[in-house]
């Protein structure tokens, strides 16, 4: 198994989707930081926002600029690296080769998880280096925060009705921390899903994204749709929104991505089944 995740990971990080979605991440980020830090030149130092608030993701500083890679974004960056390499592995013919040294479907469960890790990096790792960014130009914590005379960190939830308050307030660097872990797992879930798609006939590698794609929009728009007190569209679990009326129920997001992954697998595994038959 550590073989066949080895050379799936090597295969992941060699090919040029892969490199080309992370560049393009990482500039979209930094063009958006670059331009929101202009902005700021001329500020007072006691109007700046605290790092964490400049991050992309909390819906502050860098409202549609965050808005617009949580919805339409991240599930073309989530599939684009590696969730059609099956389709690819099977037009090559690389798939009979692999079966011949190892398991077919340990070499499928292999591949679901790089897939997964694929999408999960492309995601984390420029959201965590724009909270890096953020550190260098603003200070940890902001005078502008501080109202009724409390500690800034804490204070900032006394106007707002941010998500996950306790932790906000606990230290929110660890909230922002939090959230880049959520759009990560998201986006290697969409991976995933764009993975189990590809096992369908008639399939080629831009379906596969297109499919992953109008998904994940559906889903947020039928939850937008959805009369409740809770909000079911993972858009709003994914970005950080200081003043919102969307009660988020973190329950209904870590059963959701559980119930898609086990989805995912079960389209694996019967397709796989009828390959073999």
């Amino acid at each position: 198994m550590i073989n066949v995740l080895k050379y799936e990971l090597k295969r992941l990080f060699s090919r040029k989707e892969f490199f080309v979605v992370m560049v393009i991440v990482f500039f979209y980020i930094s063009i958006d930081f670059i331009y929101h830090s202009v902005m700021l030149i001329n500020s007072p130092f006691f109007e700046l926002p605290s790092a964490y608030q400049m991050w992309l993701l909390y819906n502050k500083v860098r409202g549609h600029w965050g808005q617009l890679f949580a919805y339409f974004l991240i599930p073309l960056f989530a599939t684009v690296p590696y969730s059609d390499s099956y389709i690819e592995d099977k037009k090559a013919g690389v798939i009979n080769f692999i079966i011949t040294r190892c398991d077919k479907r340990l070499y499928l469960f292999c591949k679901g998880i790089v897939v997964f890790f694929s999408g999960f990096i492309v995601v984390f790792i420029p959201l965590f280096f724009d909270q890096l960014l953020c550190f260098c130009l603003l200070p940890v914590y902001s005078p502008s925060e501080n109202v009724f005379n409390h500690p800034t960190y804490n204070a900032y939830q006394f106007l707002s009705t941010v998500q996950l308050p306790k932790l906000h307030s606990l230290n929110p660097y660890l909230h922002n921390l939090f959230y880049i872990l959520l759009n990560g797992i998201c986006a290697g879930v969409i991976a995933l899903i764009s993975y189990s798609v590809s096992f369908f006939r008639k399939m080629n590698r831009y379906l596969v994204v297109i499919f992953a794609f109008l998904f994940y929009l559906l889903e947020n728009l039928i939850g937008r749709i959805i009369k409740s007190s809770t909000t079911f569209s993972i858009f709003d679990y994914l970005i950080i929104l200081p003043y919102s009326n969307k009660i988020t129920n973190y329950q209904y997001f870590l059963i959701f991505m559980i119930m898609l992954i086990f989805i995912s697998f079960i389209i694996i595994n019967f397709r796989y089944s009828r390959d073999d038959t």
